[in-house]
């Protein structure tokens, strides 16, 4: 990177750096789906990211990375942010109908076993269930100006850490998901084996992964650990390939109810990208066009990782992405409250209310059927809508005749799920719920 884009990129950060510091208000609320038609209220919880225990030591309570201890105290502003957070959440458990917790990374400030300890100290004062994912800082383990492990495994000893938390996640949650968090995931990058922390949960009716697009080779610089990027693993076992996979197969992913919760958000942000600390243009696109076909179940991503508040819809809308400051850079903590609303799987869309119904076998189907032939005009133009009563496709139904009778479609490309099949011909307008298997 030349010199000059740096100097841009240092006095880019340090400014959203002093807009981050200078933010009054520390409990945020984002309201999920309650824009959309038929939408109804049905839980919240919360979200944390970077809370980065033992930022500042050089050595985190007894000496090492791995086989040492917590200090009996911290007072540092890491700890105090996060015992602040703590204490408002439980003071708000019942008036908030706050349910869970999720941490979006950074739960160290370089993975040492006694940082992972004292993260899990201070949550485990939470009165209700709380998840960790992990982020870059907790990847490869190191003691500051003194040594570092000789790879990352910084994901075996937060799954060690944090073990009996997520048994009791299993406990809470529906279809808990280990997913490749407690098996051993060759990397060709790396050539070595390590325990990629993505899996999934669900909670009414609302599906959520945790994701780890953490790299797991050395940083390209004079320092300890790995570096700020994201990478998106696109190998047999890896990130890319497991949620492709998790979203193909998933039975349950409905109206707009899948959520992302990983440290890096996905951008196009150019800015971001030239800083190294989000996936590149390519990886960025790719895993864009792997999401596309999914935009009616997609809600919500989560992530931290640039410390400051963003928001900001996915290319072509396929999903928002909410991003919340670093909790460590709040004297009372920081997070969001999440205000979760169902969009209900039929919709009332007027057009079709008072529509009249035509004959579509077999229905359910897998995506492909037959229309019989209502007399319908050459001209007559076939719409498919999602439930949400947004056009998804249009065409001329002569181009789907094979006989005088009948018309035959292929829809079996588009995802799982119910839609509107409608024609107008003139006045009148045709139309029948089209559910797909």
């Amino acid at each position: 990177m030349q010199p000059f884009v740096r100097i841009f990129l240092f006095v880019f950060f340090l400014v959203i750096k002093i807009i981050s510091f200078s933010q009054t208000n520390s409990m945020p609320e984002y309201n999920l789906n309650n824009d959309l038609p038929g939408a109804q209220y049905k839980f919240s919880f919360v979200h944390i990211s970077d809370v980065h225990i033992g930022e500042g030591f050089g050595d985190y309570g007894t000496p090492g990375f791995f086989n040492d201890t917590m200090p009996a105290v911290d007072t540092s502003a890491p700890a105090k942010d996060l015992r602040q957070a703590v204490q408002w959440i439980n003071a708000h458990e019942q008036d908030k109908n706050i349910k869970f917790v999720v941490i979006s990374g950074d739960l160290t400030g370089s993975a040492e076993k006694s940082e992972f300890q004292m993260c899990k100290k201070i949550m485990d004062g939470l009165n209700m269930p709380y998840v960790p994912v992990i982020g870059n800082h907790d990847i490869w383990p190191y003691v500051r100006y003194q040594n570092e492990a000789p790879y990352a495994n910084g994901d075996s000893i937060m799954g060690e850490v944090f073990a009996d938390v997520y048994d009791r996640d299993k406990l809470f949650f529906t279809n808990w998901n280990d997913g490749s968090r407690l098996t051993r995931t060759y990397n060709p990058e790396t050539q070595k084996e390590h325990y990629l922390q993505n899996f999934s949960f669900e909670y009414d009716g609302f599906v959520f992964y945790g994701l780890d697009f953490n790299p797991r080779y050395h940083v390209n610089k004079a320092e300890p650990g790995i570096g700020p990027e994201a990478q998106a693993m696109d190998w047999t076992g890896g990130t890319f390939q497991w949620l492709k996979n998790e979203l193909a197969t998933n039975p349950n992913k409905r109206n707009h109810n899948v959520c992302f919760i990983s440290h890096h958000p996905a951008t196009e942000n150019i800015l971001f990208i030239l800083s190294g600390f989000v996936f590149d243009a390519t990886e960025y696109y790719k895993i864009l066009d792997m999401l596309s076909p999914y935009g009616r179940n997609l809600g919500l991503w989560m992530a931290g990782h640039i410390h400051i508040d963003y928001d900001y819809p996915l290319v072509n809308n396929v999903m928002n992405v909410r991003g919340i400051a670093a909790n460590k850079d709040f004297d009372s903590g920081h997070f969001e409250i999440v205000n979760v609303y169902e969009v209900p799987e039929v919709t009332a869309v007027k057009e079709f209310a008072n529509a009249n119904t035509m004959s579509v076998f077999p229905n359910p189907n897998n995506g492909k059927f037959t229309v019989a032939d209502e007399l319908f005009a050459s001209n007559t133009i076939l719409r498919l809508y999602d439930v949400l009563g947004t056009l998804i496709y249009e065409k001329q139904m002569k181009d789907f005749l094979v006989t005088k009778d009948f018309y035959q479609f292929d829809f079996s490309f588009l995802p799982k799920g119910s839609y509107y099949i409608s024609v107008a011909d003139g006045d009148k307008i045709y139309s029948q719920r089209l559910v797909m298997q």
